[in-house]
Protein backbone atom coordinates (compact mmCIF):
# COMPACT_ATOMS: atom_id res chain seq x y z
CA UNK A 1 0.00 0.00 0.00
CA UNK A 2 1.42 3.38 -0.67
CA UNK A 3 1.86 5.88 2.03
CA UNK A 4 0.07 9.38 1.47
CA UNK A 5 3.76 10.69 0.85
CA UNK A 6 4.10 9.18 -2.17
CA UNK A 7 0.79 9.91 -3.58
CA UNK A 8 1.03 12.42 -7.21
CA UNK A 9 0.52 15.89 -5.72
CA UNK A 10 -2.09 16.37 -8.51
CA UNK A 11 -3.67 14.01 -11.48
CA UNK A 12 -5.52 16.55 -13.63
CA UNK A 13 -7.46 19.12 -11.16
CA UNK A 14 -7.89 15.83 -8.66
CA UNK A 15 -6.14 16.04 -5.77
CA UNK A 16 -5.68 11.74 -5.07
CA UNK A 17 -6.37 11.46 -1.05
CA UNK A 18 -5.92 7.88 -1.02
CA UNK A 19 -3.99 4.28 -3.09
CA UNK A 20 -7.09 2.13 -3.46
CA UNK A 21 -4.98 -0.29 -5.00
CA UNK A 22 -3.17 -1.58 -8.78
CA UNK A 23 -5.33 -2.75 -12.14
CA UNK A 24 -4.76 -4.85 -14.77
CA UNK A 25 -3.46 -1.18 -16.67
CA UNK A 26 -2.99 1.28 -14.16
CA UNK A 27 -3.22 2.75 -10.65
CA UNK A 28 -6.21 3.82 -9.13
CA UNK A 29 -6.41 6.11 -6.31
CA UNK A 30 -8.99 8.12 -4.41
CA UNK A 31 -9.16 11.69 -5.44
CA UNK A 32 -10.98 14.63 -4.10
CA UNK A 33 -12.27 16.89 -6.67
CA UNK A 34 -12.10 20.53 -4.99
CA UNK A 35 -14.18 22.49 -7.51
CA UNK A 36 -17.29 20.31 -6.70
CA UNK A 37 -16.10 19.22 -3.43
CA UNK A 38 -16.99 15.32 -3.86
CA UNK A 39 -14.98 12.23 -4.39
CA UNK A 40 -13.78 10.45 -7.21
CA UNK A 41 -12.09 7.40 -8.39
CA UNK A 42 -8.60 8.01 -10.81
CA UNK A 43 -7.44 5.07 -12.87
CA UNK A 44 -4.34 6.35 -14.15
CA UNK A 45 -2.57 3.80 -17.02
CA UNK A 46 1.10 1.90 -16.17
CA UNK A 47 3.41 4.27 -18.22
CA UNK A 48 5.35 0.93 -19.10
CA UNK A 49 1.75 -0.35 -21.61
CA UNK A 50 1.71 2.75 -23.36
CA UNK A 51 4.11 1.71 -26.21
CA UNK A 52 1.40 -1.20 -26.38
CA UNK A 53 -1.19 0.28 -28.56
CA UNK A 54 -3.98 -2.17 -27.76
CA UNK A 55 -3.79 -1.12 -24.20
CA UNK A 56 -4.14 2.59 -24.61
CA UNK A 57 -7.10 2.07 -27.51
CA UNK A 58 -8.52 -0.68 -24.33
CA UNK A 59 -8.02 2.02 -21.42
CA UNK A 60 -10.33 4.51 -23.74
CA UNK A 61 -12.48 2.09 -24.81
CA UNK A 62 -13.68 1.66 -20.64
CA UNK A 63 -14.23 5.48 -20.81
CA UNK A 64 -16.05 5.60 -24.24
CA UNK A 65 -18.46 2.47 -23.16
CA UNK A 66 -19.05 3.86 -19.64
CA UNK A 67 -20.08 7.35 -21.20
CA UNK A 68 -23.20 6.08 -23.66
CA UNK A 69 -24.41 3.87 -20.59
CA UNK A 70 -27.04 6.28 -18.77
CA UNK A 71 -27.97 3.18 -15.93
CA UNK A 72 -28.56 3.65 -12.40
CA UNK A 73 -26.27 0.34 -11.85
CA UNK A 74 -23.74 1.25 -13.73
CA UNK A 75 -20.89 3.89 -12.45
CA UNK A 76 -20.80 7.11 -15.06
CA UNK A 77 -17.42 8.25 -15.94
CA UNK A 78 -16.93 12.24 -15.77
CA UNK A 79 -13.60 12.16 -17.89
CA UNK A 80 -10.37 11.35 -20.01
CA UNK A 81 -7.70 12.70 -20.85
CA UNK A 82 -3.55 12.55 -21.63
CA UNK A 83 -1.89 14.64 -19.33
CA UNK A 84 1.60 16.68 -20.60
CA UNK A 85 3.81 14.09 -19.89
CA UNK A 86 1.46 11.53 -21.45
CA UNK A 87 -0.12 9.71 -18.66
CA UNK A 88 -3.62 8.65 -19.45
CA UNK A 89 -6.39 8.45 -16.82
CA UNK A 90 -9.69 8.22 -16.13
CA UNK A 91 -11.96 9.56 -13.65
CA UNK A 92 -15.08 7.54 -12.85
CA UNK A 93 -18.00 8.15 -10.11
CA UNK A 94 -16.90 7.23 -6.47
CA UNK A 95 -18.90 4.50 -5.36
CA UNK A 96 -18.97 4.28 -1.00
CA UNK A 97 -19.91 0.79 0.33
CA UNK A 98 -19.17 -2.93 0.09
CA UNK A 99 -18.50 -4.90 -2.77
CA UNK A 100 -20.84 -8.18 -3.00
CA UNK A 101 -17.05 -10.21 -2.59
CA UNK A 102 -16.74 -9.04 1.28
CA UNK A 103 -20.34 -9.39 1.77
CA UNK A 104 -20.46 -13.20 0.25
CA UNK A 105 -17.43 -14.06 2.28
CA UNK A 106 -19.30 -13.01 5.45
CA UNK A 107 -22.35 -14.04 5.04
CA UNK A 108 -22.53 -16.60 2.49
CA UNK A 109 -26.49 -17.74 1.51
CA UNK A 110 -28.07 -14.28 2.29
CA UNK A 111 -31.92 -14.41 2.59
CA UNK A 112 -34.17 -14.97 -0.54
CA UNK A 113 -35.51 -11.75 -0.89
CA UNK A 114 -31.59 -10.03 -0.81
CA UNK A 115 -30.80 -12.51 -3.73
CA UNK A 116 -33.59 -11.54 -5.85
CA UNK A 117 -32.91 -7.96 -5.40
CA UNK A 118 -29.35 -8.11 -6.28
CA UNK A 119 -30.17 -10.32 -9.18
CA UNK A 120 -32.52 -7.91 -10.65
CA UNK A 121 -30.65 -5.20 -9.82
CA UNK A 122 -27.76 -6.59 -11.68
CA UNK A 123 -29.61 -7.94 -14.58
CA UNK A 124 -31.61 -4.24 -14.72
CA UNK A 125 -27.61 -3.05 -15.34
CA UNK A 126 -26.68 -5.50 -17.69
CA UNK A 127 -29.77 -5.32 -20.08
CA UNK A 128 -28.91 -1.51 -20.87
CA UNK A 129 -25.32 -2.53 -21.96
CA UNK A 130 -26.44 -5.63 -23.85
CA UNK A 131 -29.10 -2.87 -25.50
CA UNK A 132 -26.03 -1.01 -26.46
CA UNK A 133 -24.13 -4.70 -27.73
CA UNK A 134 -21.74 -4.46 -24.93
CA UNK A 135 -20.93 -7.63 -22.93
CA UNK A 136 -19.10 -7.03 -20.01
CA UNK A 137 -17.03 -10.12 -20.09
CA UNK A 138 -15.99 -9.89 -15.73
CA UNK A 139 -19.17 -10.35 -14.00
CA UNK A 140 -18.43 -11.68 -10.72
CA UNK A 141 -18.90 -10.59 -7.15
CA UNK A 142 -15.82 -8.57 -6.74
CA UNK A 143 -17.36 -5.87 -9.39
CA UNK A 144 -20.49 -5.60 -7.90
CA UNK A 145 -21.12 -3.03 -5.02
CA UNK A 146 -23.66 -2.56 -2.54
CA UNK A 147 -23.13 1.17 -1.99
CA UNK A 148 -23.97 2.92 1.79
CA UNK A 149 -27.51 3.98 0.42
CA UNK A 150 -28.10 -0.05 -0.56
CA UNK A 151 -28.44 0.50 -4.09
CA UNK A 152 -26.47 -2.27 -6.23
CA UNK A 153 -23.47 -1.11 -8.52
CA UNK A 154 -21.76 -2.38 -11.53
CA UNK A 155 -18.28 -1.60 -12.20
CA UNK A 156 -14.85 -2.06 -13.74
CA UNK A 157 -15.92 -2.39 -17.56
CA UNK A 158 -12.24 -2.43 -18.10
CA UNK A 159 -12.30 -5.84 -20.53
CA UNK A 160 -16.30 -5.01 -22.14
CA UNK A 161 -16.60 -5.70 -25.84
CA UNK A 162 -18.20 -3.51 -27.93
CA UNK A 163 -19.83 -5.40 -31.05
CA UNK A 164 -19.93 -1.92 -32.45
CA UNK A 165 -16.40 -1.52 -32.32
CA UNK A 166 -14.21 -3.75 -34.14
CA UNK A 167 -11.23 -1.87 -34.68
CA UNK A 168 -9.73 -2.64 -31.35
CA UNK A 169 -7.09 -5.62 -31.91
CA UNK A 170 -8.22 -8.22 -28.81
CA UNK A 171 -4.40 -9.68 -28.05
CA UNK A 172 -5.39 -10.77 -24.34
CA UNK A 173 -4.79 -14.88 -23.64
CA UNK A 174 -7.61 -14.87 -21.34
CA UNK A 175 -10.37 -12.10 -20.69
CA UNK A 176 -12.70 -12.85 -17.57
CA UNK A 177 -12.39 -14.21 -14.23
CA UNK A 178 -11.90 -18.44 -14.10
CA UNK A 179 -14.22 -19.48 -11.78
CA UNK A 180 -17.15 -16.79 -12.95
CA UNK A 181 -16.63 -17.63 -17.10
CA UNK A 182 -19.55 -18.91 -19.15
CA UNK A 183 -18.24 -22.15 -21.41
CA UNK A 184 -17.60 -20.41 -24.64
CA UNK A 185 -15.93 -17.87 -22.39
CA UNK A 186 -12.82 -20.07 -22.12
CA UNK A 187 -12.84 -21.75 -25.58
CA UNK A 188 -12.78 -18.14 -27.04
CA UNK A 189 -13.08 -15.26 -24.97
CA UNK A 190 -13.04 -12.88 -27.99
CA UNK A 191 -16.12 -14.01 -29.61
CA UNK A 192 -18.37 -13.84 -27.58
CA UNK A 193 -22.32 -12.46 -26.79
CA UNK A 194 -24.32 -11.35 -24.17
CA UNK A 195 -25.18 -14.69 -22.88
CA UNK A 196 -22.16 -15.21 -21.74
CA UNK A 197 -22.97 -12.22 -18.84
CA UNK A 198 -26.07 -14.09 -18.00
CA UNK A 199 -23.86 -17.56 -17.55
CA UNK A 200 -21.75 -15.90 -15.14
CA UNK A 201 -24.96 -14.34 -13.18
CA UNK A 202 -26.09 -17.40 -12.91
CA UNK A 203 -23.19 -18.47 -11.20
CA UNK A 204 -23.78 -15.60 -8.78
CA UNK A 205 -27.26 -16.89 -8.02
CA UNK A 206 -25.85 -20.38 -7.49
CA UNK A 207 -23.28 -19.01 -4.99
CA UNK A 208 -25.75 -16.85 -3.23
CA UNK A 209 -28.38 -19.88 -3.03
CA UNK A 210 -26.14 -22.98 -2.42
CA UNK A 211 -23.57 -20.72 -0.15
CA UNK A 212 -20.68 -21.50 -2.72
CA UNK A 213 -19.50 -21.38 -6.51
CA UNK A 214 -20.49 -25.39 -7.45
CA UNK A 215 -18.31 -24.52 -10.14
CA UNK A 216 -14.91 -23.94 -8.60
CA UNK A 217 -12.03 -26.27 -8.38
CA UNK A 218 -8.90 -26.84 -6.60
CA UNK A 219 -7.15 -25.50 -9.77
CA UNK A 220 -7.97 -23.56 -12.99
CA UNK A 221 -8.24 -26.77 -15.03
CA UNK A 222 -10.46 -27.89 -12.55
CA UNK A 223 -12.81 -24.86 -12.39
CA UNK A 224 -12.95 -24.71 -16.27
CA UNK A 225 -13.76 -28.49 -16.73
CA UNK A 226 -16.72 -27.80 -14.45
CA UNK A 227 -17.53 -25.00 -15.84
CA UNK A 228 -17.95 -26.55 -19.36
CA UNK A 229 -19.32 -29.97 -18.21
CA UNK A 230 -20.95 -29.92 -14.62
CA UNK A 231 -24.73 -29.58 -14.59
CA UNK A 232 -26.01 -28.70 -11.35
CA UNK A 233 -28.94 -30.72 -10.44
CA UNK A 234 -32.42 -28.74 -8.90
CA UNK A 235 -32.04 -31.06 -5.87
CA UNK A 236 -28.87 -29.33 -5.09
CA UNK A 237 -31.28 -26.80 -4.00
CA UNK A 238 -32.83 -26.07 -0.52
CA UNK A 239 -36.13 -26.87 -0.62
CA UNK A 240 -37.41 -23.83 0.95
CA UNK A 241 -36.08 -22.34 -2.19
CA UNK A 242 -39.24 -22.21 -5.05
CA UNK A 243 -39.01 -24.44 -7.98
CA UNK A 244 -39.90 -21.61 -10.22
CA UNK A 245 -36.40 -19.73 -8.75
CA UNK A 246 -34.52 -23.06 -8.81
CA UNK A 247 -35.55 -23.42 -13.12
CA UNK A 248 -35.42 -20.09 -13.58
CA UNK A 249 -31.72 -20.04 -12.43
CA UNK A 250 -31.07 -23.28 -14.19
CA UNK A 251 -31.77 -22.09 -17.47
CA UNK A 252 -29.26 -19.48 -17.03
CA UNK A 253 -26.79 -21.87 -16.61
CA UNK A 254 -27.29 -23.70 -19.81
CA UNK A 255 -24.39 -24.46 -21.63
CA UNK A 256 -25.84 -23.46 -24.97
CA UNK A 257 -26.24 -19.74 -24.92
CA UNK A 258 -28.91 -19.89 -27.12
CA UNK A 259 -30.80 -21.63 -24.64
CA UNK A 260 -30.40 -18.89 -21.58
CA UNK A 261 -32.82 -15.97 -21.01
CA UNK A 262 -31.99 -12.69 -21.74
CA UNK A 263 -30.46 -9.74 -19.23
CA UNK A 264 -33.92 -8.13 -19.99
CA UNK A 265 -36.19 -11.82 -18.72
CA UNK A 266 -33.80 -12.26 -15.86
CA UNK A 267 -35.10 -8.41 -14.96
CA UNK A 268 -38.59 -8.76 -15.59
CA UNK A 269 -38.61 -12.60 -13.59
CA UNK A 270 -37.38 -10.89 -10.39
CA UNK A 271 -39.41 -8.21 -10.58
CA UNK A 272 -42.42 -10.21 -10.62
CA UNK A 273 -41.10 -12.84 -7.96
CA UNK A 274 -40.96 -9.79 -5.59
CA UNK A 275 -43.93 -8.04 -6.54
CA UNK A 276 -45.02 -8.85 -2.68
CA UNK A 277 -42.12 -7.07 -0.96
CA UNK A 278 -41.70 -3.09 -0.37
CA UNK A 279 -41.32 -1.21 -3.48
CA UNK A 280 -38.22 0.25 -2.46
CA UNK A 281 -35.82 -2.50 -0.52
CA UNK A 282 -32.83 -0.05 -0.15
CA UNK A 283 -33.04 0.82 3.76
CA UNK A 284 -34.00 -3.08 4.21
CA UNK A 285 -30.43 -4.13 2.02
CA UNK A 286 -28.63 -1.13 4.13
CA UNK A 287 -29.70 -3.03 7.19
CA UNK A 288 -28.66 -6.79 5.74
CA UNK A 289 -25.18 -5.37 4.67
CA UNK A 290 -24.34 -4.24 7.93
CA UNK A 291 -25.53 -6.94 9.82
CA UNK A 292 -23.64 -9.64 7.02
CA UNK A 293 -20.82 -7.93 7.34
CA UNK A 294 -21.02 -8.24 11.96
CA UNK A 295 -21.81 -11.76 10.72
CA UNK A 296 -25.32 -10.89 12.90
CA UNK A 297 -28.83 -11.88 11.90
CA UNK A 298 -30.66 -8.64 11.00
CA UNK A 299 -33.92 -7.75 12.33
CA UNK A 300 -35.43 -5.77 9.99
CA UNK A 301 -36.21 -7.33 6.58
CA UNK A 302 -39.51 -6.68 4.53
CA UNK A 303 -42.82 -7.90 5.34
CA UNK A 304 -44.20 -9.61 2.31
CA UNK A 305 -47.96 -8.05 1.28
CA UNK A 306 -50.50 -10.83 2.10
CA UNK A 307 -53.35 -11.41 -0.32
CA UNK A 308 -55.56 -10.79 2.57
CA UNK A 309 -53.99 -7.16 2.44
CA UNK A 310 -54.32 -7.03 -1.16
CA UNK A 311 -58.33 -8.09 -1.33
CA UNK A 312 -58.85 -5.73 1.26
CA UNK A 313 -57.32 -3.19 -0.77
CA UNK A 314 -59.29 -4.32 -3.90
CA UNK A 315 -62.67 -4.11 -1.55
CA UNK A 316 -61.68 -0.44 -0.44
CA UNK A 317 -61.91 -0.08 -3.96
CA UNK A 318 -64.71 -1.16 -5.36
CA UNK A 319 -67.15 0.15 -2.23
CA UNK A 320 -65.09 3.59 -3.14
CA UNK A 321 -66.27 3.68 -6.31
CA UNK A 322 -69.77 2.38 -5.83
CA UNK A 323 -70.25 4.68 -3.17
CA UNK A 324 -68.88 7.38 -5.73
CA UNK A 325 -71.56 6.34 -8.17
CA UNK A 326 -74.15 6.71 -5.62
CA UNK A 327 -73.75 10.12 -4.65
CA UNK A 328 -72.96 11.41 -8.44
CA UNK A 329 -76.45 9.96 -9.01
CA UNK A 330 -78.17 11.85 -5.85
CA UNK A 331 -76.91 14.64 -7.02
CA UNK A 332 -77.94 14.43 -10.22
CA UNK A 333 -81.71 13.50 -9.13
CA UNK A 334 -81.40 16.31 -6.62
Amino acid sequence: MKSKDTLPKKIGVYKPTQYLGHGAMGNVYLCHDESLNRMVVVKQMVPSLYDQGSFVERFEREAKILAKLNHPVIVHPYALWQETNGEYSLAMEFVYGKSLRQLLDKCHQPPQWVVMELLYQIASGLSEAHRYSVTHRDVKPANIMLDKDGRVRLLDFGVAHDENDQELTEDFAQLGTASYMSPEQIRDSKNITPASDVFSLGIIACEMLLGENPFRGTSIAETFNNIQKKKIPASAFDKSISKELVAFVLRMLQKDPRKRPMATDIAEFFSKSMRKLPRDLRPYMVEWANAALNELESTFIPVPYTDKKKLSFKVGLIVGAVLATIISFAVHVI
